[in-house]
């Protein structure tokens, strides 16, 4: 949880300083971008006193508009200091006798934010299944938990999660949106590549399709992967790069592997705004891209229609519409976040006789489940139906119960437990539910009587 010191709201000053001025009378800031060649950024950062993950180094002939981009991605660095901290094995004799013993360092590694996360984490699983190293569990009673023992800063964890609730003490989100707001062309690269040239993050993977399509919206793109044991992980974000490039022009990549090529570059309708988290610039992006919106499927046979998919979806993308005895469940790409709650709630996926779902392989898990999410390549922003059924209402009252296959799903688990289930009973609404079982009980003579004496 972040501190009430701590907001995405805050705007560090930055100061701008060539090498030659490094000296600590000269800084009075937090942030700083230096201008130079052959710097070392923790030296420079241990010896001025700052948090190495706001001090952005920059050659000497890099562009003006190449500075703006780095000051601007520090000016909203805002949770640099809450960076976790990775004690220093080595420590040499000389400076334990000084007493210049330098515990702990901060490194960039993705931090869980609950308040942005907002109790999704109950039922949404996509930063852990996104993550191949194992290094992510979600707790449904605390929340995410990020071993990083095992976190190698790939990103692909900060990319998938729809609220941004995984970000970079480097490189928050707020830094993205308000880096698409300046207008220039942007070359970005990571930590690893040796030229300080353009922006680095800490991973090319940990840009999803939104902060794409807003840093284009601004200028073309030059994305350079200088080649390292985390390449693997770009394989969907290439496959992005080379649709876009083809629809929209002005992308380019360059990796020791693989060459893209910026074709012709169009025009965008999307304006970058500021936003709070990913969903709400996923709604705001008027292009017809694909990536951008999810699509929802329900497997008609297996969906019983129990609503709870409905019930628990955080954005009401799902809803449940009654109409001329039709009972349906309707879905709004608009509204979808591709959080996955919807598949993890569904009480029909996975069902193994033992009840022991944990037990499935991942890729054999994904084949049983009901309702799939995925990453929609066609644009279709209207609302559609995904299932339905005949609407049962109520004998006595005419209030709608619920579908056939639900009622009928019911009166055969009830059956399987060894309950009696009489159609009578299962057609009403609860209050005459209750009112024939009471009844049936004690005989249709039975009636209520006052306590006391009327007279």
């Amino acid at each position: 949880m972040t501190s009430l010191f701590y907001s995405p709201l805050i705007k560090y000053r930055v100061d701008v300083l060539p090498s030659s001025e490094l000296k600590k009378e000269n800084v009075n800031v937090k942030a700083l971008v230096v201008i130079g060649d052959g710097i070392d950024r923790e030296k420079i950062s241990e010896d001025l006193g700052l948090n190495p993950l706001l001090v952005r180094i920059v050659d000497k002939d890099s562009s003006k508009e190449e500075v703006e981009y780095n000051k601007v991605v520090l000016e909203n660095a805002w949770l640099a200091d809450l960076a976790p901290v990775e004690e220093i094995k080595s420590i040499d004799r000389r400076s334990l006798l000084r007493g210049e013993v330098k515990k702990v360092k901060k490194v960039d590694k993705p931090i869980y934010l609950s308040e942005y996360c907002n109790g999704l984490y109950k039922a949404c699983n996509v930063c852990e299944f996104s993550c191949p190293y194992n290094a992510i569990k979600v707790d449904k009673k605390t929340g995410v938990n990020i071993d990083y023992t095992k976190c190698t800063s790939c990103g692909l964890c900060s990319a998938s999660c729809p609220v941004s609730a995984i970000q970079f003490p480097s490189l928050s989100q707020n830094s993205i949106f308000e880096l698409a707001k300046v207008k220039g062309e942007k070359r970005i690269t990571c930590y690893k590549n040796t030229k300080n040239r353009g922006v680095k993050i800490p991973c090319l993977a940990m840009l999803s399709e939104v902060d794409i399509v807003l840093l284009r919206s601004s200028g073309n793109l030059t994305f350079e992967c200088p080649g390292c044991e985390l390449q693997d992980n770009l394989k969907h974000f290439i496959e992005v790069i080379k649709e876009y490039n083809e629809r929209i022009g002005g992308i380019s990549f360059y990796s020791p592997s693989k060459k893209i090529e910026a074709k012709e570059t169009k025009e965008l309708n999307t304006t970058p705004q500021s936003f709070f988290n990913r969903a709400e610039a996923r709604r705001n992006i008027s292009d017809e891209l694909p990536y951008i919106l999810f699509d929802v499927s329900i497997d008609n046979n297996r969906c019983t229609l129990c609503e709870s998919c409905v019930n628990w979806c955080p954005t009401s993308a799902l809803k449940l519409r009654r109409d001329s005895g039709v009972e349906e469940i309707d879905f709004d790409p608009m509204k979808c976040i591709g959080c996955n709650v919807c598949v993890n709630v569904c009480p029909e996926s996975c069902k193994l006789e033992e009840g022991k779902t944990s037990e499935i392989p991942p890729n054999i898990a994904a084949l049983t489940k009901v309702i799939k999410v995925e990453k929609s390549k066609s644009v279709n922003k209207e609302v559609r139906k995904l299932v339905g059924d005949e609407l049962v209402r109520c004998r006595v009252c005419g209030a709608p119960i619920g579908s056939r296959k639900s009622l009928n799903h019911v009166k055969k688990i009830m059956i399987e437990k060894g309950a009696s289930c009489e159609d009578e009973w299962l057609e009403r609404c609860p209050k005459h539910r209750a009112e024939y079982a009471f009844h049936k009980q004690f005989s249709f003579n039975a009636r209520f009587k006052p306590r006391g004496d009327l007279r």
